[in-house]
Parts: C-alpha cells; structure tokens; sequence
C-alpha cells in the first residue's frame, strides 16, 4: 500500500508512467467502443446498399447471417487467447506469443498501420459529410479538410483524459445511431414493405443469381473491421480474462443480428426493386426508406447522426491505433517516450499526440492533391487498412494452433476451441482476402497502378516489421526480447523508473 501511494506521489509530480488506467472501463464500455468502431449506421448507409446493388443482391441478409457465424467460429480461438493475454497490443501480443517474436512484429507494424490510416481514412467520410452538413443547414461554406483536421484535434483532445470520457462519447453516439436504424428497420419491414414480406432472402440457393456475391461477403466482412478493440482494452479493464471474451462474443452476434435485420428491412423496403434503387440512390438508399416508412424528421435526424457516426468510427480507431504506438513504444521497439502514459490521466497521451499528427498529415496530403474526400481518401485507403487487418486476423487463427499446441487438448471441446474452429477461422480469412484482391478494381473504382498495388503495400509493411525484428535480434537483443512482451504492474513500474532516469 505505501509503495502505491509513492508511485501516485510520483506521477502526480510530473513524473513518468507506463500503465494505463486499471479496472477504469467496464463490461458494458467495452461493448459499446467495438461496436462503434464498427458505425453501424455508416454500415447501413453505405455499405448494405452498394452490396444490394453490386454485390450480394437480393441475398445481402443472408450473406451478413453468414459472416456473422463466421466470425463466430473465429472469435472461439481469439476468446481462448484473450482468456491467457491482457496485454494493449493484441493481436500483435497473441501472434508473438503464438508463431514468434519476428513474425508478431510484422503483424503488429502491419495492424499498428492498418488502424492508423483507417482513422485518417474515415476522415474523409467526415469532412465530406459535415462540409454538406453545414452547407445545407447553416449555409457556411466550409472545406472539407477543415472539418476533418478539426475532428482529428478535438479527438486528441478528448483522448488525452482519462479513457472513461471517451467511452461516454462512443457511447452516446452509438445509442442513437442504433435507435435511429432500429426504428427505420422495424417500420419498414412492420408496414411489409413495397411486396410484403421476403423471406426468400434467406435461401443461399439465391447467392447465385447475386451481381458478385464475392463483393457481397467483402463488405459484410468490412462491417466488422475493429471488433478487436474488446481486447486492445484488456489492460484497463477489471477481469479481463472473463469481460474481453464475453464482450468480443455480444459485439459480434448484437452486430450479426443488427445487421442482417436492417439488409432484410433494406430489401423489403423496395421489394424486387431493391439492387436498382440501390444502384441509383446510393448512399441515400436508407434515408429514402426513412421518408417512405416513418416520419419527415428521421432524415434530418440521420442527416447529423451520419456525421456523428463517421466521428464515432475515426475516433474509435484513434484509440486503438494509439494503444499500438503506445504498445510499441513499452517494449521499445518505438522510441520510449511513445510508451508514456498521462502521470494523473493514465491515458498514452504521446502515443495520441503521434496518432494525431499522423492522421493530420494524411489529411493534408489528400487535400493537397485535390484528392477527393470520399472515393480516395475515404475508398482506396480503408482497402489498404481492411486487407491489412485480415491478414492479421489469418495470423492468429494460426497463433492460436501453435500456442495450444504446446499444451496438451485433453477433450473434444479443446480441440475444437483451439483447433477446429481457428483452422475454420484461418481459411475464411484467407478467402476474404482472396475476394478482396480480385476485386480491388471494382472496389476502389480504379485500375490505377497506385490502387492494383495496394497488396503490394501491405506485404512491405509486414515485412519491414518482420526484418527489423531479425535485425533487433542480431544487433540489439535485449530489445528483441521484449517484443511482445506481456507485462506485470510490477514490470510496468520498473519501465516507468527507467524512463524517467
């Protein structure tokens, strides 16, 4: 007890620290900060409707039912590793302790990168939205870089406390996205829609009649990206080796079940006509259901709560990109200071002051270049950050079978948790990965060079981690042997000191 009082009378001076803030996000916290970086109404806005028109088709319900079992066949190995692993880096952490420290670097460069960019590249989405935002209700003409860099600041800020308030944030913009599509869904498919009900929707038999329902399960796929945050959270959560799992299981089903009832309420809505309102409406496909089915203020509401859900996105992965830095920076493999946390906040408050002025510059890069906000930012970049993440999650399928191979499966249920179902896991992302390079043109609108070399991208990232991490081995190897690493308060602690002198 004394020996904690001295450590707070430390920080409190000003001096340095390596630990986040223990027991500070609850179960339910953990919930609704994956299911924000998943923005579910962007989801429904965006990316059921151009799966309607150019993907699943009439079938888009039953091809997020699928993805969702998916997923849960994945999340079984990830639980059993989250149930072992408390650690911020993750995924990083469980493939280093699973397939080895070289290989675990390249994931974590490759995920690190993968989060960073995709926070820069909702950004996009951002300032596009609340450009028109406030052309359309204020008449303030406003650029959309300007919303975007003013976004990024006001993340950073709020980032910069403690981790409690950002819950709150994602919280309250998430129960208001879900209630919004919720009532939009549930009038919509109450009224029976333009033909009554579809449940024919449901038959897989339907998948091949789909414009390309390769695109259709890419975008399924993509509605879940960051449901790892359940466990980027681990450290700062109280009972992590019961809450990560558990959450990771409800955010998974609640957004497979929200989902797939929204894609059905979305094809009911216009009945046989659904794939060519969707090829016309686009991105105003749910908001036209609004005004058909429920009353004139939904779409003003769902006009502001776009932009609050694009905010909710890019923030959400703001944290999770700055808990890798953070992650990085502990175990030296970053400059150390990345590896501070706040002496009185205990939030990485360097590590969001660096995620900060990365997604900054992104931002300016973009606008330099008179790129546009929503197809290039917002379209070739997130491709680049999904194939990233996928790949990762392919690794620790992988890890979880090695790391279980070194203990002994005793029953049928080990085998399955440990075995079966990451095998399952592995392959499935493999095939996503698979769809997602064929159709790379399709989705990013493009066959420019720039865009048909986005694999090529993320193979350098991932190998770049992996070499440094051979040359860490070779030229300094007590740095090598903290990749990785799984610390305990009192490793914590020692860091800080070292730090600090």
């Amino acid at each position: 007890m004394a020996s904690d009082v001295q450590t707070d009378e430390r920080q409190e001076a000003g001096g340095s620290s390596s630990g986040l803030l223990k027991n500070s996000i609850r179960f339910v916290t953990i919930v609704l900060m994956v299911t924000a970086a998943a923005a579910p109404l962007v989801v429904v806005s965006t990316y059921i409707p151009l799966s309607i028109a150019n993907g699943a088709g009439m079938t888009v319900p039953i091809t997020y039912l699928t993805a969702t079992l998916i997923l849960l066949v994945f999340t079984v190995g990830f639980a059993q590793m989250a149930k072992r692993i408390t650690a911020s880096g993750a995924f990083y952490n469980f493939t280093t302790q699973g397939l080895g420290k070289p290989v675990g670097l390249g994931a974590g460069m490759t995920v690190m990168i993968g989060y960073s960019m995709i926070s820069a590249a909702i950004q996009g989405g951002f300032g596009f939205f609340a450009a028109q935002l406030l052309k359309n209700y204020l008449n303030v003409d406003v650029p959309w870089w300007v919303c975007s860099i003013a976004s990024l600041i006001l993340m950073f800020v709020l980032a910069y406390f403690r981790v409690t308030l950002t819950g709150r944030i994602l919280g309250i913009a998430l129960g208001l996205e879900v209630a919004v599509v919720f009532v939009v869904a549930t009038m919509t498919i109450v009224s029976g829609g333009a033909q009554g009900q579809m449940l024919e929707t449901f038959n897989p038999a339907g998948w091949a009649a789909a414009p390309a329902v390769g695109i259709g399960f890419f975008f399924a796929f993509w509605s879940w990206i960051g449901f790892e945050t359940t466990a980027i959270y681990g450290e700062e959560t109280a009972d992590p080796k019961k809450s990560v799992p558990k959450a990771t299981y409800i955010a998974v089903i609640t957004l497979g079940v929200f989902y797939t009832f929204a894609a059905y309420a979305g094809v009911v809505g216009f009945g046989d006509q659904s794939p060519e309102q969707a090829s016309n409406l686009i991105d105003q496909y749910f908001f036209v259901l609004a005004d058909m089915y429920t009353w004139p203020f939904m779409h003003v509401i769902m006009d502001f709560l776009v932009v609050t859900g694009f905010f909710a996105c890019s923030f959400a992965f703001f944290n999770n990109a700055a808990r890798y830095f953070f992650s990085m920076g502990r175990d030296g493999i970053l400059p150390s200071q990345v590896g501070r946390t706040h002496p009185v906040h205990k939030s990485p408050y360097v590590a969001n002051g660096l995620q900060a002025i990365i997604a900054i510059a992104v931002v300016v890069i973009f606008a330099l270049i008179g790129a546009d906000p929503v197809i290039h930012l917002g379209g070739w970049l997130p491709i680049f950050c999904t194939l990233s993440i996928i790949l990762v999650q392919a690794l620790v399928s992988l890890a979880v079978i090695r790391y279980f191979n070194r203990e002994k499966r005793r029953t049928a249920t080990d085998w399955w948790k440990t075995f079966i179902a990451p095998l399952i896991g592995f392959v499935a992302q493999a095939v996503v990965m698979y769809l997602l390079v064929i159709n790379l043109p399709f989705l990013a609108g493009s066959e420019e060079l720039v865009v048909v070399l986005i694999p090529v991208y993320v193979a350098i990232v991932f190998i770049v981690g992996l070499l440094w991490a051979l040359y860490l081995r070779r030229t300094y190897p007590k740095r090598y042997a903290r990749i990785g690493t799984i610390y305990e308060e009192e490793e914590i602690e020692e860091i800080a000191e070292q730090q600090t002198s």
